[in-house]
């Protein structure tokens, strides 16, 4: 009996110790047993998490905060609380991803608390103008709400204030002009992104100084000509879409022929025409052009075919024809061409596809 009272006490211990193994996992292999995406450094620490899309449990949120050296938390479209955020304050994260979540103003009360942020997201989250003002205490260089309709001028300016701000993603908000002139001052900005908003040219006026400013995106805005001309002597622009800018007209859009910087232009569904693109054979660095949709003929082509380091042209629904494709075609540096919805003819389409193997032919479009 004694010796069957030992071997049952083995067994036993043997039992627990390998439950154990189970119940109390390592952080990495709980992430991974997630469908998690690691990144580690070159001394095998974890630094950067990517569990977005993936379900989040209790054991999940408790082996992230194991780990000391995470700085990069993606957790987009997840159903991350904000009492769940609360955990992650004692982590030296510099960048959170939120987009698409449920966080509200009172998760922000733990964001505040990470002084290490620098870029946070929280795009088509439920988050306000009293949350954003909660974050005034963090040195952010990035920063997302799009899609945040409840934001406006008073959020803007809290951002604006903090002296590293480099990116700014504002879309579907409700700045305006009036809100624009707290950036007159953001002399590190490089980014801006305010789609769909009511800013004019006299909310751009602001941005006249903004020497570092490369990348602008104003689609479905109120853009006018004021505001063109602004953004055609920004020293630095780099890539600007202004696609659904229907206010401004041929006039204003030729102005963008001195931004000689621009190496993206999207004029999709603009009043673009030949007599805007006349204007346009300084823009010589252009890799990207989007003319889709607007006005533009044959008479353009000697001015297209001077963009020499074109690598993506989009003239679908213009009104160029065949001799114009064949021509375009030839560009060396070009790599994709889309000419969707236009009167191309399919001997042309064969042309192009059977003349240069590194040439993309975008023929329909969903």
């Amino acid at each position: 009996m004694k010796d069957q009272s030992l071997y049952l006490r083995s067994l036993l211990t043997i039992f627990i110790a390998c439950s154990s193994s189970v119940i109390v996992a390592d952080p990495p292999e709980i992430i991974l047993q997630a469908s998690g995406v690691i990144k580690t450094n070159e001394d095998g620490e974890i630094v950067d998490i990517d569990l977005s899309d993936r379900t989040l449990s209790e054991p999940l949120i408790t082996a992230l905060t194991k780990l000391p050296e995470l700085s990069v938390l993606r957790l987009r479209r997840t159903s991350i609380s904000d009492e769940q955020l609360g955990q992650f304050i004692t982590l030296k994260l510099r960048m959170i991803d939120l987009r698409n979540t449920n966080i509200t103003d009172d998760g922000l009360v733990h964001l505040a608390k990470m002084r290490s942020l620098v870029d946070v997201q929280l795009e088509k989250s439920k988050i306000t103008d009293i949350g954003i003002q909660r974050l005034a205490g963090l040195n952010l260089k990035s920063f997302n709400a799009n899609y945040c309709t409840s934001i406006s001028n008073r959020s803007l300016a809290v951002l604006a204030a903090m002296p590293s701000m480099e990116q700014i993603q504002l879309d579907y908000t409700k700045i305006d002009d009036a809100g624009m002139a707290v950036l007159a001052t953001t002399s590190r900005l490089t980014r801006l992104r305010i789609r769909g908003v009511d800013v004019t040219g006299a909310g751009l006026a602001h941005i006249a100084q903004l020497k570092n400013l490369s990348r602008l995106n104003l689609r479905d805005t109120s853009l006018d000509d004021a505001g063109l001309a602004v953004i055609a002597a920004l020293p630095a622009i780099d890539w600007l879409d202004i696609s659904e800018c229907r206010l401004a007209t041929p006039d204003g859009l030729g102005q963008l022929g001195k931004a000689s910087t621009l190496t993206y232009l999207d004029l999709w569904e603009t009043k673009t025409n030949d007599d805007v693109l006349a204007m346009f054979s300084g823009l010589t660095k252009l890799k990207v052009l989007n003319l889709k949709a607007t006005y533009v003929t044959d008479d353009s082509l000697p001015i297209l075919l001077k963009l020499d380091q074109l690598a993506e042209l989009n003239v679908a629904g213009t009104q160029l024809t065949d001799t114009s494709f064949l021509a375009l075609g030839k560009i060396p540096s070009l790599e994709k061409i889309n000419v969707a919805n236009t009167d191309i003819g399919f001997d042309t389409i064969d042309t192009l596809i059977e003349s240069r193997d590194d040439l993309e032919v975008i023929e329909f479009e969903n």
